[in-house]
């Protein structure tokens, strides 16, 4: 009698660790910025044990141990934060099949469209157990998206410099160019079916954009808009300088970077 009360005691403990191993919080590998801050919007945070470079967003993230970027891993430093789950931004990312070697779940966020970030969204918060944050912030970036499309007007020209030295632009395959649409503008190079091809001044000139784009990155705007106002001649070009953290990530403040672009296209028309 003794020695089966012994073994029902064994097999319940064992049950209630078998139990609680599977509702403890999954440990957290976010290797891209987007998904850094989307764990953090649904409130998963707390479970990243491990990020890289440029995981900045929200000011916790700056505090979260640093195994790499997101195109190189240190696998042997990933592994000892004994992590659950790695979101990637692609399966080719140096040190990702080490992790997958050894027993790491390795889920791939490289969201092209609004509905894809909203899909991730959603995919990361039934992973962390954050399943109905997720829904509530989709539902509510999705409306916010909504409000944005019913506000479109006539399209105003846009030139977008993603980077002055050489001269960059977004071309009609860039994400960058779906977010000119949506907030209602043309990007003057769509029909450049390349995402981010180099362009010179002469074809700026010729496209006559009646609005400059410049991330607020590296470069000293008023230097940029003295030297295209030389080009394009001063008062026939407005300019709007915004974080390129707000464009070029797709996460969540994504819409805050686009109701900014809406906002400086009405202004100037």
């Amino acid at each position: 009698m003794k020695r089966l009360l012994l073994l029902l005691l064994i097999m319940s403990g064992t049950m209630l660790f078998s139990t609680a191993a599977m509702t403890a919080p999954l440990r957290i590998l976010a290797l891209t910025p987007h998904a850094c801050e989307m764990l953090y919007a649904i409130g998963a945070g707390p479970q990243i044990v491990g990020a890289v470079s440029y995981c900045d967003y929200p000011a916790e993230a700056n505090k979260v141990p640093r195994v790499g970027s997101y195109v190189r891993i240190n696998a042997e430093s990933a592994l000892r934060l004994k992590p659950d789950v790695a979101i990637v931004r692609e399966h080719n990312v140096v040190g990702i099949e080490v992790l997958k070697k050894m027993g790491v779940k390795i889920i791939v966020s490289n969201p092209v469209s609004f509905e894809t970030i909203f899909d991730d969204i959603n995919l990361l918060g039934e992973i962390s157990g954050h399943k109905a944050e997720a829904e509530v912030l989709t539902q509510q970036l999705n409306d916010r998206l909504q409000r944005i499309r019913d506000k479109k007007r006539s399209e105003s020209t846009v030139f977008y410099e993603v980077w002055h030295d050489p001269i960059i632009t977004a071309g009609g395959p860039s994400f960058i160019n779906d977010l000119i649409d949506e907030a209602g503008g043309k990007n003057v190079f769509s029909d450049i079916n390349i995402e981010t091809p180099h362009v010179n001044i002469e074809s700026v000139v010729r496209a006559n954009p009646s609005l400059i784009v410049i991330p607020l990155e590296k470069r000293d705007i008023e230097e940029r808009r003295a030297f295209w106002e030389k080009w394009l001649g001063k008062g026939r070009v407005s300019f709007v300088a915004i974080n390129p953290d707000l464009l070029h990530r797709p996460g969540p403040r994504l819409l805050d970077g686009l109701e900014l672009l809406q906002q400086a296209l009405q202004e100037q028309q």
